[in-house]
């Protein structure tokens, strides 16, 4: 059985989106530099939407791809964001339709090859564990 979660002030998404060639699409969003540019595609869920929902539309929202949540493969609390302590739900989608936007709202948006993938701005540390968990479980951390 997993632990209780402690309490927390709102749900968020984070979506790694597998592209069909086996890349991983990220948003370069501002406040990033050329050591540490990229966010997988996340936010905080809006009131009432379940942290599903809220990944496949932030998928599209940010990225132009149209995805289906294959699995939550991770969940914690992350404490210290802008907007409270969070709730983080970390999915893995596949691309079923759309195309990339380029810019996306968040600025440009890129597929990488899982072995060699940028890196994810320091600030944005639960981004960070998410992408670790997603490469731990594929046996490439």
């Amino acid at each position: 059985m997993a632990a209780p979660l402690e309490a927390f002030d709102y749900h968020g998404a984070l979506v790694v989106i597998e592209s069909d060639a086996g890349e991983i699409v990220f948003i370069h969003p501002a406040g990033g530099t050329n050591a540490a540019p990229v966010s997988l595609p996340s936010n905080p869920c809006a009131s009432g939407e379940s942290p599903v929902a809220g990944a496949v539309r932030m998928a599209r929202e940010m990225t132009g791809l149209d995805v289906a949540i294959v699995r939550e493969f991770t969940t914690f609390i992350q404490q210290g964001t802008p907007t409270g302590t969070m709730c983080a739900h970390g999915y893995l989608a596949r691309v079923t339709g759309g195309s990339l936007r380029d810019p996306g709202p968040e600025g440009p948006v890129r597929a990488y090859p899982v072995d060699s993938l940028p890196t994810i701005i320091p600030i944005r540390v639960a981004n960070q564990r998410v992408l670790e968990a997603y490469l731990e479980q594929r046996g490439q951390s």
